[in-house]
């Protein structure tokens, strides 16, 4: 039996809410480093470049997020994508630190919704 089996819901809560601040962490800086090659790429469409380039790593992001996290991944993609981008940038530069509303709208909005749908397909494809 593994140790996850053995935790209360409250253990397990806490245990994923420190995970999910740790990865919120990564996640803010993965998404900075995104929209700054999204300004090299394309100077003239910086936002529509990085939330192109968003839009692909909210999904490899909800894949790792549904296989890693099997009891409540669209609870913490939602928290991580908060943590992440509005958590982290206020803490550490303040309001100065939040990104683009448009950019800041979308990915909060996507990775939780992309969390939801690989989480639907990888339930289809092992029933097949």
């Amino acid at each position: 039996m593994s140790k996850e089996a053995n935790l209360t819901t409250s253990q397990r809560l806490v245990k994923h809410v420190l995970l999910w601040i740790v990865f919120g962490y990564c996640y803010q800086s993965a998404i900075n480093l995104l929209i700054k090659m999204a300004a090299d790429a394309q100077p003239d469409a910086t936002l529509i470049t990085a939330f192109a380039y968003g839009i692909g790593f909210n999904v490899l992001t909800a894949h790792l997020i549904t296989k890693y996290d099997t009891h409540w991944p669209i609870i913490g993609a939602a928290f991580i994508a908060l943590v992440g981008l509005v958590l982290v940038p206020l803490v550490l530069f303040g309001s100065g630190g939040l990104i683009a509303w448009p950019l800041l709208v979308g990915f909060l909005f996507t990775l939780p919704l992309f969390s939801y749908i690989v989480g639907k397909i990888k339930v289809k494809h092992s029933k097949n």
